[in-house]
């Protein structure tokens, strides 16, 4: 035992740093709106819906927990509600026992994992894989989980909170694999796409975009091609999964939304009037889609793209503005694009996107880097081109941003041989690095803790 803890004495301090930090935020997350959540009076949809504003996210996993339904998207989260359920039934258990919802127990110890998993992931992907000092390692860790919509995943209910450590471990086994010369084998990559896909649709993509970098220029093209059809295994299990869900449990739901919706119609004219309302709105926003696809919905913004970049994706992905701080722009408490109060806000931005850009010319000769920034384009065709949910795009910061840390990596790297310069980038990354944990802590914490 003495022996392993001296073997492994850098990786059990690190863990040990980012589990105080993650449990303390899940801590703070549980006095977020704690007695009609653990002891509702209506509904668990009323009582978790009605109450939840944090940016853009939603509570379904905490509903779904309390009372298992099959709430999300299927065509985005194909297998989500089905890894919830074994969940709900031991909230259920619970309940019977104590009389208490202990959903956002459940669903904290569940984020606190994912979240410590992603940590250690990101650690290793710059320790072992870009081979940077113990204490470099841990900067740029932090430097990771100080941006705003990354931290938030740390102990907000989305599935952001398990698409983010599947992705680490996708850029870290198949970096073990270019690293070493070779492919990332299938009893790896399927079972990954398996589950991956299964959180969120898109998965697959990067999951393959990954284990193509370890394969291009190592196998023929033949074999390359064998070797993804051989894909077509999980993804045709997870497609048996959500037709059988489409035609049981999704059409349950739609009859019993029907059913609920129905009966408060008839006792309540307002909300008759509301919900038509609604329903032409959605039927309107249907038809002008860029996309003609459930999986990719709210591509019909009228916004441009530049100021997007600015306030959106590199804005409140990474630093969090003043104000509507942390409102939800599809419930219209919050603007699409918000300015920022300080100028200061978009230097701070400027930085990061200099870093990042120079990062990615350093290890422009790495394949390791231009996997990572494979898997970012991807995301930026989405929210860039189409223009997907690009009314709250910052909450999917955690699908991309690891690129960053990457980046940067390669630049502290390459400015090692300029002293001055090499201690001028690591300044900056300290600097930011503080800046963002205080900036976005302090707007963070009094809108959970009220």
């Amino acid at each position: 035992m003495k022996n392993y803890l001296i073997r492994h004495k850098e990786s059990l301090l690190v863990a040990l740093l980012g589990l105080v930090i993650v449990v303390a935020l899940n801590i703070m997350m549980l006095h977020y709106h704690y007695q009609p959540w653990t002891n509702p009076k209506v509904g668990f949809w009323s009582a978790f819906w009605n109450r939840w504003e944090v940016s853009g996210f939603d509570p379904y996993t905490y509903i779904v927990v309390s009372k298992w339904r099959p709430l999300y998207v299927l065509s985005r989260h194909p297998l989500l509600a089905g890894m919830m359920w074994p969940l709900s039934e031991l909230n259920g258990w619970l309940m019977e026992k104590t009389g208490v919802n202990c959903a956002i127990f459940i669903v904290g110890v569940l984020l606190v994992l994912l979240s410590l998993s992603a940590w250690m992931l990101m650690y290793r992907i710059q320790r072992r894989l870009l081979e940077m000092s113990a204490w470099m390692s841990l900067l740029l860790t932090l430097f990771f989980y100080s941006f705003s919509h990354v931290m938030l995943t740390i102990f907000v209910e989305d599935h952001m909170a398990m698409t983010l450590p599947l992705l680490l471990l996708s850029v870290y086994l198949a970096g073990k694999a270019i690293k070493r010369g070779k492919t990332m084998p299938l009893w790896q990559s399927l079972p990954l796409l398996f589950v991956s896909t299964g959180v969120t649709t898109t998965n697959c993509v990067k999951i393959g975009l990954s284990d193509i970098f370890t394969q291009w220029g190592r196998k023929s093209f033949g074999r390359i091609v064998v070797h993804f059809l051989v894909y077509l295994i999980p993804m045709s299990v997870i497609a048996g999964f959500y037709f059988y869900q489409e035609h049981t449990t999704q059409i349950e739901e739609k009859h019993n939304i029907e059913r609920t919706v129905n009966k408060r119609m008839q006792r309540d004219s307002v909300f008759a009037v509301k919900w038509k309302k609604e329903l032409a709105d959605n039927e309107r926003r249907k038809h002008e889609q860029l996309v003609q696809l459930s999986f990719v919905t709210n591509t019909d913004y009228k916004i441009d793209r530049l100021p997007s970049l600015v306030e959106n994706v590199f804005g409140e992905g990474f630093i969090l503005h003043n104000r509507y701080p942390l409102r939800d722009s599809n419930k219209n408490h919050r603007p699409v694009l918000v300015k920022y109060k300080y100028w200061w806000n978009y230097l701070l931005e400027g930085m990061i996107v200099v870093l990042f850009i120079t990062g990615v010319f350093c290890g422009r000769k790495e394949r390791l880097m231009w996997m990572v920034m494979s898997m970012f384009l991807f995301d930026m065709f989405l929210h860039v081109g189409l223009n997907f949910a690009s009314a709250d795009v910052y909450i999917m910061t955690a699908h991309w941003a690891f690129v960053i840390p990457v980046a940067v990596a390669y630049l502290i790297k390459k400015t090692m041989v300029s002293p001055k310069l090499n201690i001028a980038v690591v300044a900056a990354v300290i600097f930011l690095t503080i800046y963002m944990w205080v900036h976005n802590l302090q707007i963070i914490i009094p809108h959970i803790i009220r």
